[in-house]
């Protein structure tokens, strides 16, 4: 019987449950903001299975829904309404209830008072919410308005370290007489409390490593956005598999503080992760990466990936060595390899809106490069930025050898001119000294995501330090995005390079057509090209240089207007702008306009965007799809 007494129950629960579609509502009077309100409230009667009603049911549902209907109205205002109610049956045998609604004469504010104290009286925030608060005297009482706008100075204030924040007072006097309220707000900010003691548990890591993580010190103002930022910074040193920050609000202080306690955990120190992909400007693309973090007690960590994609069949080895320096917070010694193997063709242009590619050669480009330097974070005082600076030193080892086409073989200017066999034949041996800048600010999730970032470099390779080529190399970037009302975004982006490498210039004829070619004596690792999905679209990925083959100067510039539309998708329309080149007299900056879609998965945004190449002859259309926020 103990068995049986449950499924008998669900039984009944079940013939007792109603169709949620038996009785409709229709409401007539009132405006859409009133009505959707009306029906939310009144839309909670169902009659379940076809039956008989009588009058005195009647009368009991649309009772129910009147003073379900005037409990909707008075959140706006509305005080006094009037509201007739019937019952009928439509042309298919549904029930429908109809409501007419006469609102009445509306709650009209008669008098306000809005006061705020406390230490926090003078912040920005508090002062942006007196200025803008919505209800003013002569306006129609909005109670969900009131509720929105208390609740929003609360979460404001505490995120900024008013945790004791609330209203002394907060009063709406009616007087239904006269249809009129008075409004009374004393808000107390309360005191602000300060960042305690940060206790990080038990870890594996030598003392010192962990200490100099937190953007912030002992007694600085408490902030909800260096809290987020803490626990992510956390997060990206990859030394924990596990970690949560405890907050210890301690009200009994003196001042108020707010301890924090670490728990963390590290199972294993190996991480090992695999792609697949696929990007307009690679093609098809395989991944794989190893993380060992830490590698001991010192908090150093290897991060090595390899990867291979199907444009110019390219395989690559990428690694980063970290170890914090002894007794200095914030610093590190780190060594970053790279070993690269592509075949390429080496493809000119008669002209650069000339659609076609004239093929010269095809070989092989191998790079191995060793940068050696000293990186030290520094942050600023709100928190939010960081600014790396890392001096180094770097020796680079590159390989072209190309093989000319058989019908170019006897070309003069390919057996006599020792310039063009560098082109075709060379080994790159230079060692590089130069500073690397990078300021980042970036903030917020999905479509709020915004900030700024800069990059910038500067080094030099010389004849007498051992290089086979002289020359300095100095680049700027800047990647910015502004949020407007919470559905606009605009991204503007701008680089400006320069190079002072020498050039080799050629020209001959191929197919009995002149073809002048402008080649930089930089190594292929240093040149600049533009085009592409991060650069400027329409043009394929590094299209866009001297003949195709990169060049000592670069200038883009990129503006970007973004809409929100639903809750995850938002639509963009932008204007690109660039080039690379080996004449500053003659940048011949390539225009690319376009349209796109992004959604803002878990993953991150996903960017498509179809763009046109102005100057390109016929104008054509190319498609480009990227994931990740553009400002990093």
């Amino acid at each position: 019987m103990n068995r049986i007494r449950p499924i008998l129950y669900l039984i009944l629960a079940l013939l007792a449950t109603p169709a949620a579609a038996d009785l409709s509502y229709v409401v007539e009077g009132v405006n859409e903001r009133l009505r959707a309100n009306i029906l939310g409230h009144v839309n909670v009667v169902t009659l379940g299975r076809p039956v008989r009603l009588s009058e005195r049911d009647y009368d009991k549902i649309i009772a129910k829904a009147i003073v379900n209907a005037r409990l909707a109205l008075r959140p706006f205002g509305y005080y006094a309404a009037e509201i007739v109610g019937n019952i009928s049956l439509d042309e298919h045998g549904q029930h429908v209830l109809k409501l007419q609604v006469d609102p009445g004469a509306p709650i009209i504010i008669s008098a306000q008072t809005l006061e705020v104290k406390g230490e926090g009286a003078d912040k920005a925030v508090v002062r942006r919410w007196q200025r803008k608060w919505p209800l003013k005297t002569g306006d129609v009482l909005n109670q969900i308005l009131w509720e929105e706008k208390k609740q929003s100075i609360i979460d404001s204030v505490e995120a900024i370290g008013f945790l004791e924040a609330s209203f002394e007072v907060h009063t709406l006097a009616l007087n239904l007489n006269d249809n009129t309220a008075a409004l009374t707000l004393v808000f107390d900010t309360g005191p602000q409390f300060y960042m305690g003691e940060i206790d990080f548990g038990e870890h594996p890591l030598k003392p010192g490593i962990l200490e100099y993580v937190p953007r912030f010190s002992k007694g600085a103002p408490y902030s909800a956005r260096l809290m987020e930022k803490f626990r992510g910074d956390l997060w990206k040193t990859g030394y924990f598999t596990n970690v949560a920050v405890e907050e210890n609000i301690r009200a009994d202080t003196e001042p108020p503080s707010v301890d924090l306690r670490v728990e963390s955990e590290t199972k294993t120190r190996n991480n090992y992760q695999g792609a697949l992909g696929f990007g307009s400007d690679t093609g098809m693309r395989l991944q794989g990466t190893w993380s060992r973090h830490p590698m001991s007690a010192k908090g150093d960590r290897i991060d090595v990936g390899i990867g291979w994609q199907e444009v110019n069949n390219e395989f690559a080895l990428r690694s980063t060595y970290r170890k914090p320096r002894r007794n200095r917070g914030r610093e590190y010694w780190t060594a970053d390899l790279i070993l690269s193997f592509e075949n390429q063709d080496l493809e000119f242009k008669r002209n650069d809106n000339d659609r076609r590619f004239i093929k010269l050669a095809n070989g092989e480009v191998d790079e191995r490069s060793l940068r050696l330097g000293r990186l030290k974070i520094r942050n600023f005082k709100s928190g939010d930025q960081q600014l790396f600076t890392t001096p180094f030193v770097q020796l680079l080892n590159g390989k072209r050898q190309f093989r000319l086409i058989d019908e170019l073989a006897d070309l003069p200017v390919t057996v006599n001119d020792p310039k063009f066999d560098r082109l075709l034949r060379r080994v790159e041996n230079t060692l590089s000294a130069g500073i690397d800048l990078d300021l980042v600010s970036v903030n917020g999730k999905g479509f709020q995501t915004h900030g700024h970032r800069e990059r910038a470099w500067a080094f030099t390779a010389n004849e007498s330090l051992g290089s086979n080529a002289s020359f300095t190399q100095i680049y700027a970037s800047s990647r910015r995005s502004y949020i407007r009302n919470n559905h606009w975004k605009l991204l503007l982006r701008a680089a400006v390079g320069y190079t002072d490498a020498k050039v080799d210039r050629f020209s001959f004829d191929v197919n009995n057509e002149p073809l002048d070619l402008s080649v930089t004596r930089l190594p292929s690792f240093y040149r600049f090209k533009a085009g592409g999905s991060q650069s400027v679209r329409g043009y394929s990925f590094e299209q866009l240089s001297n003949n195709n083959v990169g060049s000592n100067h670069l200038l883009t510039a990129s503006v970007e207007l973004e809409r929100k539309f639903r809750d995850r998708w938002s639509v963009a329309a932008f204007v690109d702008i660039g080039n690379a080149f080996n004449d500053w007299s003659s940048p011949e900056l390539k225009k690319g306009v376009g349209v796109g879609i992004r959604w803002y998965s878990i993953a991150g945004p996903i960017r498509i965007d179809v763009a046109q190449a102005i100057d390109i002859a016929g104008k054509p259309w190319r498609l480009h799809f990227t994931i990740g926020t553009p400002l990093l």
